[in-house]
């Protein structure tokens, strides 16, 4: 049963400059067209109870917090809107009309678990899918979850934001859960056996842009040094560990923040710093040439290139695993020697150490 609560639900007006749009006003005058839509198609409505219960375990929204009738769940220009009196949600097409396929399709899969309505909705409107992974967040379906992660380009660093990081008033806080669902869908949840191997996958490679990013924009990350660590724990984890000792060479203060915690607890991370990086750091100082460098790139090959730039000359292609010889590690630009004697410079997460 809905309750008496007075609280206004947020999302019913959305602003934007100049722009305002009153979503109460949008649903009253377009509701008697979608119960025809409804009833064109014999739709049979949930019961209330059902209503509330799917659309918590969906968008983690209690929409009988509010005494609108109207709830609009996202804050956005194309929302999912919950209509109580009906009860049905409401989603417009791509063109912002009222559209009976995609109104059945969408609350039978909702409300009834329907395949051939998720069918349906994969082909003809995937990004109402998406969006329920990327805007709210659900993780609860890996059939799901494995067709949304195959529609996001794990390269992009933006995109891979988006999925990874609830926005939220120009802050963003990590997804950790989807962190975790990623390396268990699209990796088969594979973890190294040892610092010697790799696990191949553009989502990792990526994170390290995303951790550079928040290093130069802490204010703009919640938990900020704790994401950091969760997410270089994720590069240990994979065996991704050339960007964490380029982490912790360029970031010491940072560096510091997560030993002075206890590496948050993070088992791996700690394994790794402790065992691996502070000994290599030790030889290193001591000039012990023991040290072996070598090329880690999932694409097979790493570009040697004739100045510290992307669009510089290649001078060769580096075989993934081949050994080389480190001459100035320092910055983003990796200057080495290759096993010919050509020198030259490639990005730093392409080097790792044995």
């Amino acid at each position: 049963m809905i309750t008496n609560n007075r609280e206004i639900a947020p999302y019913n007006v959305y602003k934007d400059g100049e722009l305002e749009v009153n979503y109460d006003e949008v649903i009253s005058k377009n509701k008697n067209q979608i119960k025809k839509q409804f009833q064109k198609y014999n739709y049979q409505y949930p019961s209330l109870s059902l209503f509330i219960e799917k659309i918590k375990y969906y968008y983690t929204f209690d929409i009988n917090k509010y005494k609108n009738t109207t709830v609009v769940l996202d804050q956005s220009l194309s929302p999912v809107i919950a209509v109580k009196d009906l009860p049905a949600l409401y989603v417009d097409n791509l063109l912002g009309e009222v559209d009976g396929l995609t109104l059945l399709n969408y609350n039978q899969f909702i409300f009834y678990d329907s395949k051939t309505a998720l069918i349906w909705l994969k082909k003809e409107r995937p990004d109402l899918i998406i969006d329920l992974v990327k805007t709210f967040g659900f993780d609860k379906d890996d059939n799901i979850l494995k067709f949304v992660f195959s529609n996001i380009d794990f390269k992009n660093k933006f995109a891979l934001k988006e999925l990874i990081f609830d926005e939220k008033d120009n802050q963003y806080t990590l997804r950790d859960h989807l962190v975790k669902k990623i390396r268990k869908v699209e990796y088969n949840n594979q973890i190294i056996n040892s610092f010697s191997e790799t696990i191949q996958g553009d989502f990792y490679y990526t994170l390290t842009d995303i951790i550079k990013e928040m290093v130069d924009t802490p204010n703009d990350y919640k938990n900020n040094n704790y994401t950091i660590a969760f997410l270089l724990n994720e590069l240990a984890l994979s065996g991704i560990t050339g960007y964490i000792d380029y982490f912790y060479e360029n970031y010491p203060a940072n560096k510091e923040i997560i030993i002075n915690n206890a590496f948050y607890n993070f088992k791996m991370l700690r394994e790794y710093t402790e065992k691996v990086y502070e000994n290599n750091k030790s030889n290193l100082d001591n000039n012990d040439i023991s040290i072996i460098y070598y090329i880690q790139y999932p694409d097979g090959y790493a570009n040697l290139r004739k100045e510290k730039s992307k669009n510089s000359e290649i001078i060769q292609q580096l075989k993934n695993g081949e050994k080389i010889e480190v001459i100035n590690n320092e910055g983003n630009w990796i200057q080495i020697k290759t096993k010919e004697g050509k020198e030259g410079y490639v990005y730093y997460d392409r080097v790792k150490i044995k």
